[in-house]
């Protein structure tokens, strides 16, 4: 920690060392078992998880009445120990489980000490939103795991923070934006930091980078999908940002391109983290590299094949996940809806459980003929050196068939459509025709995020693991 500043002294008078708020306290207490607990074994780490889980179940068997039958079923009992393989007996939760469970999902008897209860929902990109709850506890919990982002990522926490994303209210309007003191809670309260700017990420692409120009920040944090549309306009308009240190994503998938195209842009490294409004932080990237590490000290994550068995390295499997410290509305073996590759051990030493790659969700594969599924490269940087397409998006909408929808100035000439066209297919399994529709827009969900492929037809079957 010798890069960063000491904690905020909360006293009078106190410079060094930093005297902190009971919050920051607590913050900080925390932050120091997750720093210890990362270079545990791998089954030491279990073993803390295990016993943490134990509490949690401890809690659900005599608050949340919808999952007695499910850990009868798994021999789960609150008079036995629990060891992992009857664990991975419970079946999973599945997205449309929870829905329709409702209340009876809800712990009758949250205990006080875990503060107020917080409601939000997911923005519903699978079509399935659902309600989360949350505690103080919960909030604690993602506000360490931020500040273990930052440090992982050594950054220079009195710099600036800009962030491009959905914000209520028309608080974060271009041109001006939205300006803070520091870069938010989870490490303004702690830390002296830098100011943070926001922008509304409904601005168009040119103005976002006005604007980043006139902010000049050292930090940008972002979805996929706006970042790479943000690259690829100051490479073509040779617009540079030379404070710009790192960008950091979050919330959509992020695809190899939108890397290349910041090291092209910008010259920097893209930070990535997984995460989801039900179960909070899930893994965060490793610092020097591009895998990530999953929060063992905050989630169990499984990721497991088609049969239910746990995948080994480069295996890709479902994502299954459980948030080991939410006694609100508990999320047991939730089946996220995500696919992941399972990697090697980690580099760096640390034992956390390692993700290779995050692939996305199953609505983002595409479906051949014979029902073989595979994660689409439609080859972007490739797209944008034939025509500058402002957005595109590329839906399945039938078997052999892929819908290009496209936001382009004017329409193209029909050499350039049979160009755009041939470029498709040859990225495409044989079979597939591509159609071209011109629309004036493509709108970002509720939540600001954004797919540039989705797969619309009925998926035959069970789940099946894609290809990888």
């Amino acid at each position: 920690m010798s890069a960063f500043r000491p904690p905020t002294s909360f006293y009078e008078g106190i410079a060094w060392p930093g005297f902190p708020s009971t919050a920051a306290a607590v913050r900080l207490a925390l932050l120091r078992q997750m720093e210890e607990t990362q270079w545990l074994s791998r089954q030491a780490i279990l073993s803390r998880q295990l016993l943490q889980l134990s509490q949690l179940l401890r809690h659900v068997w005599a608050t949340v009445p919808y999952y007695r039958d499910r850990l009868e079923e798994a021999g789960i009992v609150p008079d036995r120990a629990l060891d992992y393989d009857t664990w991975l007996k419970l079946k999973p939760l599945r997205r449309g489980e929870v829905q329709r469970a409702g209340e009876a999902l809800v712990s009758t008897a949250v205990p006080k000490e875990h503060g107020a209860i917080g409601e939000a929902s997911t923005s519903g990109s699978t079509g399935e939103p659902v309600r989360v709850l949350s505690t103080q506890v919960t909030s604690l919990i993602w506000d360490v795991a931020t500040l273990r982002e930052h440090l992982w990522q050594q950054r220079d926490l009195s710099a600036k923070m800009a962030v491009i994303r959905r914000i209520s209210g028309g608080r974060a309007a271009y041109p001006g934006g939205l300006h803070l003191e520091r870069w938010g809670r989870a490490v303004g309260s702690v830390f002296r930091t830098g100011p943070l700017v926001a922008l509304e990420i409904e601005t168009s692409i040119a103005n976002q980078v006005e604007w980043l120009q006139r902010e000049e920040p050292a930090y940008l944090r972002v979805y996929p999908t706006n970042l790479l549309s943000l690259a690829n306009h100051c490479i073509a308009k040779g617009i540079a940002l030379p404070r710009l240190k790192q960008c950091l994503t979050f919330s959509e998938l992020l695809r190899p391109e939108v890397r290349e195209a910041c090291r092209e842009a910008f010259g920097v490294t893209v930070a990535d983290a997984y995460s989801s409004q039900e179960v909070g932080y899930i893994s965060l990237q490793a610092p020097g590299h591009e895998h990530h590490l999953v929060q063992a000290d905050c989630v169990l994550v499984e990721v497991v094949d088609e049969d239910g068995r746990l995948c080994k390295p480069g295996q890709v499997g479902r994502v299954i996940v459980t948030a080991l410290h939410n006694f609100a509305k508990p999320f047991l073996r939730y089946d996220i809806g995500d696919y992941a590759e399972v990697g090697e051990p980690c580099p760096t030493g640390r034992q956390l459980p390692v993700l290779k790659r995050i692939l996305g969700r199953e609505r983002n594969m595409l479906i051949d003929a014979a029902g073989g599924e595979y994660w689409p490269a439609f080859g972007v940087r490739g797209l944008l050196a034939i025509v500058p397409v402002r957005q595109f998006q590329l839906a399945q909408t039938g078997i052999g068939e892929v819908e290009a929808r496209m936001v382009v100035d004017e329409p193209l000439a029909p050499e350039k459509e049979a160009e755009v066209m041939a470029h498709f297919r040859s990225r495409l399994p044989e079979g597939f025709t591509v159609v071209l529709k011109y629309v004036p827009d493509i709108p970002r969900s509720a939540g600001g995020k954004f797919e540039d492929f989705v797969c619309e037809i009925e998926r035959p079957g069970a789940p099946r693991q894609p290809a990888p």
